[in-house]
This record gives structure tokens, sequence and C-alpha cells, in this order.
């Protein structure tokens, strides 16, 4: 166990995938938080003429309706759509970093197991005899 960890690729390469992993996952149910947020249910449509009320006047129209118009933080939710989408891109990028510091890691213990058994002489069979009893 103690050759498998000694390639420093190893624990690097499995240290980036985990880290890669999650950032992709945290970030992609961050996004579709957004997405369910920013995809909310439509406006009803009204039925009646908003002229049927003498009360309303652009002014009050503009005060009680303000909550329907985009939101002055609104440009802070696409920073940080924007911001996890990078954080995305970015886990995957790291993820797959770690897979192939992980394969470049095992290919080297390989090899050094190959080489290792090539160096070493090969084990002395006892003879067998060619009468049996």
């Amino acid at each position: 166990m103690y050759e498998f960890w000694r390639q420093p690729a190893l624990p690097i390469g499995i240290v980036l995938l985990i880290l890669g992993v999650g950032n992709w996952m945290v970030s992609r149910d961050k996004l579709s938080e957004f997405e369910h947020s920013t995809h909310g249910p439509a406006p009803a449509e009204h039925g009646q003429s908003l002229e049927e009320f003498p009360q309303l006047t652009p002014r009050t129209n503009a005060m009680l309706l303000a909550r329907l118009h985009r939101r002055l933080d609104e440009d802070a939710d696409d920073a940080r759509r924007d911001f996890y989408a990078v954080i995305q891109r970015g886990g995957r990028l790291i993820a797959l970093a770690g897979v192939l510091l992980v394969g470049v890691g095992l290919l080297q213990v390989w090899r050094e197991r190959r080489v290792r058994r090539a160096i070493l002489p090969p084990s002395v069979r006892p003879p067998t005899s060619a009468t049996s009893a």
C-alpha cells in the first residue's frame, strides 16, 4: 500500500477529483435554483381594464407594481449566476485534471512494479521428477 501512495500524482489527483466534483455538484444545484427563481409563475392576465378604477393613478400604479418590475438587486443575481457558472466550469476542469493525475500516477505505479519484476531474478522452482511413483 505504501508503494501506491509513494507517487505524488495519486493523492494530488484524488484530492483534485474530489474538489472538482464537489464544486461541480454544488454549483449545478445553485444554478438550477436560479433557473427556478427566474422562471417563476407566469404573470396573470387581467380581464378588466385599469380605467375602471379611478383611484389608481400612474403614481399609485408604480408604487403597487414596483415589486413586479425588475428588481434593483437583479444585477447581483446575475453576478451570482455568473459566479456559479464559472465555479461549475472550473469544477469540471479540476475534476478532469484530477482524473488525469490519478491515471498518470497509476501508470507510474504499474511501470515501477513492472521494472522491479524485471530486475528481480526469477524464483527458483523445485525440479520436477520425470519418474512418478
